[in-house]
């Protein structure tokens, strides 16, 4: 259920590999400064392309959401996400 009691949906739009890095106590102190949320860093080979409040990450057993733009860097996209 949202906030305002409407029922929400998510639905898989594809899959893609990716690394994903719990962060530890160093760098979840430095990133929650400016984002309390974040927790987990996702890097993928490529662009990749995505609307923040429209795309949700399942991995393992969690649901990660993207925190902030994605930032790319050679051949890589890095994504700060959060539980």
């Amino acid at each position: 259920m949202g906030a305002t009691g409407e029922t929400i949906v998510w639905s898989p739009v594809g899959i893609r590999h990716a690394r994903v890095i719990p962060l530890d106590a160093k760098a979840l102190v430095v990133y929650q400064q400016i984002h309390s949320n974040v927790t987990h860093q996702i890097v993928f080979r490529g662009s990749v392309s995505l609307d923040l409040g429209e795309h949700r990450f399942i991995w393992r057993d969690k649901t990660l959401m993207p925190i902030d733009p994605a930032q790319e860097l050679e051949n890589t996209t890095t994504i700060m996400a959060g539980e």
